[in-house]
């Protein structure tokens, strides 16, 4: 069931309940304005009866006893009592048999069937239908010699009696017009929470379907109530998340696509040179040992290429599937950079790169480290210098110094800061040298996946550091190693 629907349901009730609720409060007034009205018609009359009572039971009581046919003592008893405003009648089986016997005393009649709890011969005093009744039993005519007063209305009752039906009309009047304001305001409250509910409801029901369809570019654009204002913009933002989030994928599935294809393109060029210099071997091409020997270096080199592009795709694999081992211990950071820049120079020779190193000072804090992931840090580091410094030899100027918090809960640490004599990076360039198969050389004239310094940034965090860049003369690069890791 719809919204609409069960909001209409819902105000339905509410009016049906109302309405029940409104006739019995009605009813409720009318019932006890009645009662009240009754109590008080009786007891006006017995107030009046009260001062004549006593002589109209005197009167009775002196009576002789009378036969029915003895109309005459029966008016001479009605004639005494009528002073005081009484009727005087004979009475026997519920029925008057003598005396006075309008539809008043027809009423009282009935009253009287037989023998009233042993009043034999004495006279009592009764309320019967609003009416004072004096009456005494004559058990050898089985029959009641009564008085009876018949009070007239009040005139303040009268009144009220004669008010009663255009009060209950008016009543009746001013809860049909309650009724119907009810139900037009009713009417108009649902119509306007219909549209301050539904308005909105359509709105992000034809965003969801502009979604479905594949438009996230066009916006929910609604001005009303404040919450759901907050959620439309909370629907748009959600919107721009999954938009950013396609370009993104988008842009990563490119940039993968041109990395397979770059590095196919890369590995074909060492693939293509061992097949080369291997066949030159076998045909006899290289027909002196300094030949043979120089093909077979060659072809060994161009393995060493090889293996650098496979093994980067093999770190980037366990990457994205959060597969790379991290086994930190705790190293002198200055100790271990001596090590790898006495490696590299003696691989270089001093003809392609130079490296300079400098430290703070002669002791260095042990920082924790994984020895088997910080030198993929630096290799790729110095692969990215040879290939976009743009100068020949390269000179790589590696200083190490410890770092002290300058505001509270700021970390400590050790900075390694890696610094080419290159053309630095473009500017606009500079904030995205560490995104994921991000290429400064778009054009592909050197060689290159996209990932060395993703790696380095990837790395850097797994160890609780961080990396920057910026350009100093060439390119400088600030690796922060925290004194207490991850």
């Amino acid at each position: 069931m719809s919204l609409k629907k069960r909001m209409f349901r819902s105000n339905m009730t509410i009016l049906c309940c109302a309405l029940v609720s409104l006739m019995l409060i009605l009813v409720t007034v009318m019932v006890l304005f009645e009662d009240s009205f009754e109590r008080q018609f009786h007891t006006l009359s017995q107030t009046a009866l009260e001062r004549n009572v006593s002589e109209a039971a005197q009167a009775v009581e002196a009576a002789q006893a009378v036969e029915a046919a003895q109309i005459e003592d029966v008016d001479e008893l009605n004639d005494l009592v009528g002073q005081w405003g009484y009727q005087a009648a004979v009475l026997s089986g519920g029925r008057v048999t003598a005396g006075e016997s309008g539809g008043h005393m027809s009423d009282v009649a009935e009253y009287f069937t037989g023998d009233q709890g042993g009043m034999d011969g004495h006279t009592d005093i009764f309320s019967v239908r609003g009416s004072t009744v004096a009456a005494k039993y004559v058990p050898e005519e089985d029959s009641f010699l009564a008085a009876a007063y018949f009070p007239e209305e009040n005139p303040l009752v009268s009144s009220l009696r004669e008010g009663f039906l255009p009060l209950f009309g008016m009543l009746v009047l001013a809860g049909s017009a309650a009724i119907a304001a009810i139900l037009l305001l009713a009417s108009f409250f649902t119509r306007k929470m219909n549209r301050l509910v539904m308005e909105p409801v359509e709105e992000l029901v034809a965003g969801a379907e502009r979604i479905r369809d594949g438009n996230l570019t066009e916006e929910i654009r609604y001005e009303g109530e404040e919450e759901f204002e907050h959620v439309c913009q909370t629907f748009n933002d959600m919107q721009h998340t999954i938009l950013e989030d396609q370009r993104q994928r988008e842009k990563n599935e490119k940039a993968r696509t041109d990395m397979v294809t770059g590095i196919s393109h890369d590995l074909r060029t060492p693939l293509t040179s061992i097949r080369g210099y291997i066949k030159g071997v076998l045909d006899g091409v290289a027909d002196t040992e300094e030949k043979r020997e120089l093909y077979l270096r060659t072809a060994y080199e161009s393995t060493e290429d090889m293996n650098i592009l496979l093994q980067k795709l093999f770190d980037f694999s366990r990457m994205e599937s959060g597969q790379m081992p991290f086994h930190m211990v705790n190293v002198d950071p200055a100790e271990f950079i001596s090590v790898w820049i006495a490696q590299k120079e003696e691989t270089f020779g001093g003809e392609k790169v130079k490296f300079s190193f400098w430290q703070e000072k002669e002791m260095m804090p042990e920082i924790p480290m994984d020895i088997d992931q910080i030198p993929r840090i630096f290799d790729n580091l110095l692969e990215n210098s040879i290939k976009y410094a743009g100068v020949c030899p390269v000179e790589i100027t590696v200083r190490i110094f410890e770092k002290v918090s300058e505001a509270p809960g700021e970390p400590t640490g050790v900075v390694i800061e890696w610094k080419d004599n290159g053309h630095g990076v473009p500017e606009e360039k500079l904030p995205q040298i560490f995104e994921r198969f991000y290429r400064c050389d778009e054009s592909r004239n050197e060689k290159g996946s996209g990932i060395g310094l993703y790696v380095v940034e990837y790395i850097m965090e797994r160890h609780g550091g961080s990396v920057k860049a910026e350009n100093d003369g060439g390119l400088k690069i600030q690796l922060f190693f925290p004194k207490e890791g991850m």
